[in-house]
């Protein structure tokens, strides 16, 4: 647990109009700025608090729900409250890029597990997404995807296997998809849709993602052509909300 004596240097001030609650979390909010509480930092108790900053323990609670809702803090049962990690800003949504190229770009180091890599026959919503009969052969990579060895996604993805069966002779826990789809050109991604939408996290992604029922899920659905216009990939990807934020930049026109 991080020393008392660092939150006694904070004060709230009782004569303002401001609430509490509001003061002691800003209070939290600047420590973590000035970097005096670290990522994974248990802080003092709720009782604890209350005695450093003379507040009551409903103000401090209603300052750390809104924390934790947040996902600036995390809560373990039995022992504490814990500062957060920094969420991953995606920003792949705006580029054609692959996870491996965004991780190393943003300093993080990738790396993946095979959950399933094998040829089965697509499903109905993966025939429609790639535009293939029902039942037609697809390559099935599914992965866990992993930024300095925390799980961040499970991804799903299929591609139609009379074009990218060469796919199948790769090591697909340090190989790029996109560089190798890139190598042809009927294969090489030249445009994107996604589509994005929240969701509840399944058992499956409680045990690969390390997470809670509790925790958000943000659910994508892309498609990847060739300048051809011809699908390539069908991918759905499941990324734990509370390590990822996504931005778009818009101009405009």
């Amino acid at each position: 647990m991080i020393s008392k004596e660092i939150f006694k240097t904070y004060v709230v001030d009782k004569t303002t109009p401001i609430p509490l609650y509001f003061q002691f979390k800003n209070i939290l909010l600047d420590m973590m700025k000035e970097e005096k509480l670290q990522p994974g930092d248990m802080i003092p108790t709720e009782f604890e608090l209350c005695d450093i900053f003379g507040i009551s323990r409903t103000t401090v609670r209603q300052a750390l729900t809104e924390l934790v809702t947040e996902s600036k803090f995390y809560r373990v049962k039995g022992r504490g409250t814990f500062v957060s990690q920094d969420k991953i800003n995606q920003d792949f949504i705006q580029r054609i890029e692959s996870f491996k190229a965004e991780m190393e770009r943003k300093g993080y180091e990738p790396s993946s597990t095979i959950l399933n890599f094998e040829v089965i026959e697509a499903p109905i919503e993966v025939a429609i997404a790639l535009n293939i009969p029902v039942h037609t052969d697809v390559i099935y990579l599914k992965r866990l995807r992993l930024a300095d060895n925390e799980p961040i996604v499970i991804a799903a993805t299929y591609l139609p296997y009379s074009l990218c069966k060469n796919v199948l002779d790769y090591d697909m826990t340090t190989k790029s998809l996109y560089k190798i789809l890139a190598k042809n050109i009927n294969t090489k991604i030249n445009k994107v849709i996604r589509s994005i939408e929240a969701s509840i996290p399944t058992k499956e992604d409680c045990e690969f993602l390390q997470i809670t029922k509790t925790t958000a899920i943000q659910l994508f659905h892309y498609t990847g052509f060739n300048k051809f216009e011809t699908p390539v990939e069908y991918t759905i990807s499941r990324y734990r909300g509370d390590k990822n934020i996504f931005t778009i930049e818009q101009y405009l026109e």
